[in-house]
């Protein structure tokens, strides 16, 4: 569906008001030249209707009084007249007209040949019974009439335009009020609106309570700022996540120091003591006090790692770095886990030899080791594999360690917790839920990051980012020569 942004919709009711003044000022100056016209012909037609008063006038006293200036007068604004009409005449072209007023040049001419005859022959008789009387007077009358209604038709011309003029203003100034109703809607909706319901969402914002805004389906700039909020306030709520778990693992590591530190004694004098009773027994290793005491002695063992790992994960770790292969480091590891690899599951590795990092080495080496029983943990079904790669990355600056496995995989719903302390999705006597949470301590600890990546019963996948060794890093120059990767977890 066609839609337009809010620039189109600003520059579309720019242009409409602009059209709109032009259309009506257009109409306007044409309206106003015909009213000026009017003007000017009324005003013609009101100097003729004076004129023919006058003839009339002075034809009257010539008649009663046979004095030639009234006589010379009548002539003298027949002339005027004469000179008028066609004036008159070429304003009354492009308009509507009387009909007879086409006579008026004719009758003056008439009117004026009369009146001299009328002259020559009543004037040494009574004028009354003249006959040329009548027929003078008849043609100063149809002059009289014509002027009258030349300035009638005018009059009334006027007042048309002046009504027809009001209603059309009435209409232009109501379209021009529904166009600012229609434009300030606009506005509001399309900006006003938005920025109002940010405005309050800000607010809540503030307030602690982050809410998304409702995103309609239209395109515009309007749309992606509400978009942009609802991404900011998604950010905010997990980042606020984010510190609340810090917080609350802070508060873990607090607690599981206390308590492992108040653990490990009472477990050393089980195990002890345990040990004497088993040493004491002598050569029946059959009896059932025998097995009790053994299986008392490996759940102490277990849960002395358990505190161990509580230490190991709440203490602040003191890392000593170097610079090594970590063929080397991978190497070792390989070493340590042999006994733990059951028969039908087979670690192969691919490490090139120039690749150099600057890390603590038992650190590292105890990270990776832990991968590498947690992926051999995870295969259920043989054969399977597990593999250990590394490569550089593009930029010859960090080199990406894999860690993968070919068993069950992880629950995506999972994924997100996987680094976290105490959660495991292993049984309780092959787990913890500490392990992923210390590997992820150490490598964040040596400015690098950890993620996972992983299909159900497909395998999982450990990607590690560290910077490579540069000489400089051994001066005390690591952070101007190495890249530090961030967790995607």
């Amino acid at each position: 569906m066609f839609s337009l942004n809010l620039r189109q919709k600003m520059i579309g009711c720019f242009c409409l008001h602009l059209l709109f003044y032009i259309v009506v000022g257009v109409n306007f100056l044409k309206d106003f030249d015909m009213f000026n016209d009017d003007v000017t012909l009324l005003m013609h037609a009101g100097d003729l209707s004076n004129i023919s008063l006058e003839i009339r006038r002075y034809e009257k006293n010539f008649i009663i009084r046979h004095d030639n200036v009234d006589f010379i007068r009548v002539l003298e604004y027949i002339d005027e007249a004469q000179q008028l009409v066609p004036q008159v005449i070429e304003d009354l072209k492009i308009m509507p007209q009387p009909t007879h007023l086409e006579d008026l040049t004719a009758k003056l001419a008439a009117y004026k040949e009369n009146f001299k005859h009328f002259k020559e022959e009543c004037t040494g008789q009574d004028a009354v019974v003249c006959p040329l009387r009548e027929e003078v007077r008849s043609l100063g009358q149809d002059l009289v009439n014509i002027t009258e209604d030349l300035v009638l038709f005018e009059q009334t011309k006027m007042t048309i335009f002046i009504e027809r003029f009001t209603a059309r203003l009435i209409k232009t100034v109501l379209f021009l009020v529904t166009l600012s109703i229609f434009t300030i809607t606009l506005l509001y909706t399309s900006i006003v609106k938005p920025l109002k319901m940010v405005e309050n969402a800000a607010i809540d914002v503030a307030n602690g309570t982050f809410s998304l805004l409702p995103v309609d389906e239209k395109k515009g700039e309007v749309r992606s700022v509400l978009r942009a909020f609802n991404k900011m306030v998604t950010d905010l709520e997990e980042q606020q996540d984010q510190l609340f778990q810090a917080k609350k693992l802070s508060s873990i590591g607090t607690l599981a120091s206390g308590t492992a530190h108040q653990i490990n004694n009472p477990l050393n004098n089980i195990s002890t003591s345990c040990q004497l009773a088993l040493a004491d027994i002598g050569d029946d290793k059959e009896s059932f006090v025998v097995k009790m005491l053994e299986t008392i002695d490996q759940e102490t063992q277990r849960a002395g790692e358990i505190v161990r790992g509580l230490l190991e994960f709440s203490r602040a770790q003191t890392f000593s770095p170097q610079s090594c292969q970590l063929e080397e480091i991978v190497h070792k590891v390989r070493r340590l886990v042999a006994s733990e690899v059951p028969a039908g599951i087979s670690i192969d590795t691919d490490i090139p030899e120039d690749v150099l990092i600057y890390v603590d080495v038992q650190k590292m080496v105890e990270a990776l080791l832990n991968l590498t029983i947690n992926a051999i943990q995870s295969i259920s079904e043989v054969p399977g594999s597990v593999f250990i790669g590394a490569e550089k990355d593009a930029e010859k600056k960090n080199t990406v360690i894999t860690v993968a496995d070919s068993g069950t995989g992880i629950e995506q719903e999972h994924l997100a917790k996987i680094f976290d302390p105490f959660f495991t999705t292993k049984n309780a006597e092959n787990g913890t839920g500490l392990g992923l949470a210390v590997v992820y301590g150490i490598i964040k600890k040596q400015s690098g990051s950890i993620r996972v990546e992983s299909t159900k019963g497909k395998g999982s996948s450990f990607v590690i980012t560290l910077p490579l060794w540069v000489e400089s890093i051994e001066t005390g120059l690591a952070g101007k020569h190495s890249i530090s990767g961030k967790s995607n977890v």
